[in-house]
């Protein structure tokens, strides 16, 4: 018989991750967000939303606080529904934060389903999850990044631009990318250029050279463009790295506010700069290569990595701000971003399947009704709770601007 507490929202207590790259002091965003008193020299980098068992929400159930995934996996039914528990292994499927980025991200990947099992099984200590991690990053602000090969021909204007990279990833290659004759042939001679070049990571003997002559050349020009500034920049931060030729490789984005970006297995990327709410599966698998001091693993990015050259895309290039769907092909997650600039109220269901809403700013009241009982909460920015399953109907309402995004499972 199924648990009638559980038919009701639960305010969410969420974990802070302070990876050497988030924002510090005055520029801290997270813990402005979630109103909480900032430590000096203390780096603020994710805000963990969901029940991930590196850093799960908590919960108070009948005034016992208790991890989300360990009511998730005790409740399943009455948490996740009898559809989604039965798809996702009584797991919920996915994780949502707020991630806050002073200096670059490492250069990274994510597996697929085949690929992550495969590394969990074979290194556990450096892929501690056997689950992919498709993920979408929504901008708050202004956001800086990296995503994606670009096209071809963007790549090759770079080989003539920057000669120091032809000794370094070898005169025959660049040679053959230079001199292919189709499009195919291009393609394939760009994939092993960047497979000699990231394979030369270790040898610091070549790459503190070239990098410092293509510093020492940009840094005496006046007129550079974005992506050479953030060599420059990321040089000063990070020194002579492998990870600093992904802004002459990738698609660098400039995202304004409400726009996105996916990332689905196999896609090079990297935030640079900026605040977003980010949703993504259940999954903490990365795979990186470069501008991080955290463990690097050359071969198995090269191994996963999709090379496809082209211009990258932008979810809501119009800046939609309110019922704005953000959709991918994750089968994990469905998010969408409202903004209210006036009063609403609205009743919302569920499908008998949960739903996460972030409170990204003012304040929204949430009503709810079981067996003739009623119950209300208001949730400011930074705050969230989860609806269970169980709970198929309830009320959000304002009486000022507020702005939410709400994440369920399609």
């Amino acid at each position: 018989m199924l648990n009638r507490i559980y038919r009701r929202p639960f305010k969410l207590f969420n974990k802070i991750q302070h990876y050497d790259w988030g924002t510090k002091g005055d520029n801290a965003f997270i813990p402005h967000f979630v109103g909480s008193p900032v430590v000096r020299d203390l780096p603020y980098a994710e805000l963990w939303i969901g029940a991930h068992p590196t850093a799960p929400s908590d919960i108070v159930v009948q005034g016992r606080v208790s991890p989300l995934n360990k009511v998730v996996e005790d409740f399943p039914l009455e948490i996740l529904g009898e559809d989604v528990a039965r798809r996702f292994d009584n797991k919920l499927p996915f994780l949502l934060k707020v991630l806050s980025a002073a200096r670059a991200l490492s250069i990274q990947t994510h597996p697929n389903k085949e690929q992550a099992r495969k590394l969990h099984s074979a290194d556990p200590a450096h892929y501690p999850d056997d689950n992919h991690k498709p993920e979408i990053a929504i901008a708050l602000e202004p956001l800086t990044a990296i995503a994606g090969f670009r096209p071809a021909m963007d790549i090759v204007r770079s080989l003539h631009r920057y000669p120091e990279l032809h000794d370094f990833a070898g005169s025959e290659i660049v040679r053959r990318v230079l001199a292919a004759g189709s499009e195919s042939e291009l393609v394939g001679n760009l994939k092993l250029l960047y497979g000699a070049i990231m394979r030369r990571a270790a040898d610091k003997e070549a790459l503190v050279p070239v990098i410092e002559r293509i510093v020492d050349r940009l840094s005496r020009r006046g007129d550079l463009a974005a992506d050479e500034l953030h060599f420059v920049e990321q040089y000063g931060l990070y020194g002579a790295d492998v990870g600093l030729f992904s802004f002459l490789f990738f698609n660098l984005l400039q995202l304004k506010p409400g726009q996105a970006i996916f990332t689905d297995a196999g896609v090079p990327h990297a935030y640079i700069k900026g605040n977003i709410v980010e949703c993504m599966a259940n999954s903490d698998n990365v795979v990186r290569a470069g501008l991080t001091g955290k463990f690097k693993d050359v071969e198995a990015l090269l191994d996963i990595l999709t090379y496809r050259f082209a211009e990258y895309t932008v979810i809501n290039q119009e800046q939609k701000t309110d019922g704005v769907v953000y959709r991918t092909s994750a089968e994990e997650f469905e998010i969408t971003g409202y903004q209210k600039d006036r009063r609403f109220d609205a009743m919302f269901e569920s499908g008998t399947k949960p739903v996460l809403v972030l409170t990204a700013g003012g304040s929204l009241t949430v009503q709810w009704e079981d067996e003739g009982e009623r119950g209300s909460e208001v949730f400011t920015k930074g705050e969230s709770f989860l609806i269970p399953a169980m709970l198929s109907q309830w009320q959000m309402s304002c009486t000022e601007n507020v702005r939410f995004f709400s994440v369920s499972i399609p």
